[in-house]
C-alpha cells in the first residue's frame, strides 16, 4: 500500500496530475479488493469503502458519483459521466498566484483541488490500512499487491529492478 500512495505523491510532485488523480480514484478498488476473501475489486466494494473511509470529507459526492467519476476517468479518460449528478468534475491545479479552491460548484459542475483530493484519498487509505493491520484477509492479500523489487524477483529475474 505504501508504494501506491508514494506513487500518487510522486506524481503530484512531478506535476503529473492526471496520473495522480487516476491512481487516487483507483485506491478504493484496491482497498476493497484487499478486504475481500476472493481478492477481487467489485463495484459494491468500491462504494462501501468510499462510504466508510472518504465520504465524510466529501458529502457533496455520493458513492454513485465517485464510482461514475472513477469509471469515466479510469476507463474513458473523461471527467463527466451520465450516471453522476454533475455534468463534469474538474480539478484545479496548484498555482502560486491564487488561493486554493476546493469543493465548489460551478453551474452543474463540481470543482476539486487535485492536491487536496489526492491527499485526502491517501490519508483515508492510510487510516484504513492502520485499522485493518491485523485483518488476516487483508494481510494475505497484501502479499499479492504490486510492489517494487530493487534487485529483481526470484526465480524470474535477478539484479534488475522490477515492479511486479
Amino acid at each position: 500500500m505504501d508504494m501506491l500512495l508514494a506513487e500518487i505523491r510522486r506524481a503530484l510532485t512531478m506535476r503529473l496530475y492526471y496520473l495522480a488523480i487516476v491512481m487516487a480514484l483507483h485506491i478504493p478498488d484496491v482497498c476493497g479488493a484487499l478486504e475481500a476473501p476472493d481478492g477481487e475489486a467489485k463495484k459494491e466494494r468500491y462504494k462501501a469503502w468510499y462510504r466508510q473511509w472518504l465520504a465524510p470529507k466529501y458529502p457533496m459526492i455520493t458513492e454513485d458519483d465517485i464510482y461514475c467519476l472513477r469509471s469515466g476517468v479510469v476507463h474513458q479518460a473523461r471527467f463527466g459521466h451520465p450516471g453522476s449528478q454533475y455534468s463534469r468534475v474538474f480539478f484545479t491545479l496548484p498555482d502560486s498566484g491564487r488561493g486554493i479552491l476546493h469543493g465548489n460548484f460551478f453551474n452543474d459542475a463540481l470543482q476539486l483541488d487535485a492536491m487536496i483530493f489526492c491527499d485526502d484519498v491517501s490519508e483515508a487509505a492510510r487510516t484504513w490500512h492502520s485499522a485493518k493491520r491485523n485483518d488476516a484477509v487483508v494481510e494475505a492479500n497484501l502479499l499479492k499487491l504490486v510492489q517494487y523489487y530493487p534487485n529483481g524477483l526470484k526465480p524470474y529475474i535477478v539484479g534488475i529492478p522490477v515492479v511486479a
